[in-house]
């Protein structure tokens, strides 16, 4: 089914043939080729992350529960770095360290995208609605903004997916920070600069505390993944319908292009074509073809008058 307003060109109502049915029909079928063919360029990716979601539950939950028993090691270490180092440092020191730490990990939020789920519902709004205004321009316009929140969509689903492996990887090196730490607070001359290992002891903490990147729960990671999964296919969904109507659109624009040169080039041909549709011949009854006399001169052009 074409996604473009048709006309139904058949027969004219004088019952003369028009053969731009044909036209009309091979643009339909060439929208419908364009979106077949969006549509399986697309497929794979699809696929893919439909069967890494259906595993994501069980490889998920295994990294979890590895990350968390390295996350709890390093939190033990850092309690006996924070013995240690704790009365060794100013009040005012500390609190400034805790204030820098803040600022530096609110920036690094925002330079890295935050945590928590990376998909919202305002960014996977696609309507594949084509309406009678609709131009070539204006649906290529829609196609590329849906492209790109598509693609926005697919990048969060895949970094999500790298989770699996990021946070007991990332929890691995917190628990060797932490154990490096408090191996440097009890050596005899990296022990002495204790502002340094103060801080190293902060942030150690901070990203124990966000090394789950927001998601409290198995149940909150998976569904965002599942929210993102559904986001890439609204949205190539819509694009490969959009994309269906716009080439449907360039091959009318292209038949009307050169149904006009074919005007221009063969001009007597074409007004003779209209003036047999404007005014068909009459049947023939067998009657004697005249004209009245008075009908033939009031048909005739006068001449002009002389001057």
């Amino acid at each position: 089914m074409s996604s473009t307003a048709h006309t139904h060109p058949a027969g004219s109502s004088t019952g003369g043939c028009d053969p731009g049915a044909i036209d009309e029909l091979a643009c339909i079928a060439t929208g419908i080729q364009r979106r077949a063919e969006v549509a399986q360029e697309h497929l794979p990716q699809l696929r893919e992350f439909q069967e890494e979601f259906n595993g994501a539950r069980t490889r998920y939950t295994g990294a979890r529960l590895a990350a968390k028993v390295d996350l709890d090691e390093a939190a033990a270490t850092l309690g006996k770095v924070r013995e240690q180092i704790r009365c060794r440092v100013g009040h005012e020191q500390r609190h400034c360290l805790a204030q820098a730490v803040d600022r530096v990990f609110d920036d690094i939020r925002r330079c890295a995208g935050g945590w928590g789920c990376c998909v919202d519902d305002c960014g996977c709004e696609f309507s594949d609605a084509v309406q009678p205004g609709d131009t070539v321009a204006s649906l290529a316009a829609r196609i590329a903004r849906y492209t790109q929140d598509t693609q926005k969509a697919a990048a969060c689903f895949t970094a999500l997916e790298g989770e699996v492996t990021a946070l007991p990887e990332r929890a691995v090196k917190i628990k060797a920070d932490a154990v490096q730490l408090l191996a440097d607070v009890c050596d005899p001359v990296l022990g002495q600069d204790v502002v340094r290992l103060y801080a190293r002891l902060l942030v150690l903490m901070r990203r124990i505390a966000e090394a789950f990147r927001g998601f409290a729960t198995v149940s909150e990671f998976l569904d965002c993944l599942c929210r993102a999964l559904l986001c890439v296919l609204k949205g190539w969904q819509a694009i490969a319908v959009l994309e269906g109507a716009r080439a449907e659109l360039m091959c009318k624009e292209e038949t009307r292009r050169k149904a006009c040169e074919r005007k221009q080039r063969e001009t007597v041909e074409e007004v003779m074509a209209e003036y047999t549709r404007l005014c068909p011949p009459c049947p023939d009854r067998g009657e004697p073809a005249h004209e009245d006399a008075a009908d033939s001169e009031e048909a005739e052009p006068a001449p002009a008058a002389a001057s």
